[in-house]
């Protein structure tokens, strides 16, 4: 589903290298976890998946294609088919948590007659169908990320990236987290996670295979 093949990548002046020589194949269905020290290229790889940053050398093979025929006109279509979860969450301050989702799938050409059913269904899913009404501002940063869990499977991604999803929370949401994750990744999806937790993230998720990039 998912290759890397000797993918080269440096950042700053001084040109220092992330990836020389990098080699990766991610399955369909897979839980993989990225771990590594700080700057040693977790995020890197989830940002050249999803096209915002490229490599400097090798190419990167998601679902057949070669990302580097992508067209940036078509980037938003890209996207569409995965669904992404941020550190910092990203959410509409101005919107309800069920805002939040119907801009989603307003944006992504996703709403239809179902919209205000499939909404309901992903917030009973994930367990907070009570905050449909609250803003981001009136949530914890536990009840935050996993709006922003239903926000990016509400269009039923084939694969989801996870870039350091339990970053600012506390154990016990981080522990709901990777509990949610365990649960998105038995329902078919492939999820790529970048996480300084393995620890935690290695007792929740059963089926996690570690990518090391030390």
């Amino acid at each position: 589903m998912i290759s890397f093949e000797k993918i080269k990548k440096t950042f700053g002046e001084d040109e220092k290298p992330v990836f020389e020589d990098f080699n990766e194949s991610i399955e369909e269905g897979e839980f993989v976890l990225l771990t590594g020290r700080s700057g040693s290229g977790k995020s890197t790889l989830i940002n050249m998946l999803l096209k915002e940053t490229e490599p400097d050398g090798g190419r990167i093979v998601v679902n057949g294609r070669d990302l580097s025929s992508i067209k940036p006109a078509e980037i938003p279509f890209y996207r569409r088919g995965i669904g992404v979860i941020f550190q910092d969450f990203r959410l509409f301050d101005e919107y309800t948590v069920f805002g939040n989702l119907e801009v989603t799938l307003n944006l992504t050409g996703g709403k239809g007659k179902d919209t205000e059913k499939r909404i309901t269904d992903i917030l009973k899913l994930l367990g907070i169908d009570r905050l449909y009404k609250r803003y981001p501002g009136e949530l914890s940063g536990g009840e935050k990320q996993k709006v922003c869990m239903a926000r990016a499977i509400i269009n039923d991604p084939k694969i989801l990236l996870a870039d350091e999803p339990t970053g600012n929370l506390d154990p016990g949401s981080s522990k709901d987290i990777f509990k949610l994750l365990e649960l998105i990744h038995r329902q078919g999806t492939t999820v790529v996670m970048a996480t300084h937790d393995f620890d935690t993230a290695g007792a929740f998720i059963k089926e996690g295979r570690r990518v090391s990039l030390d």
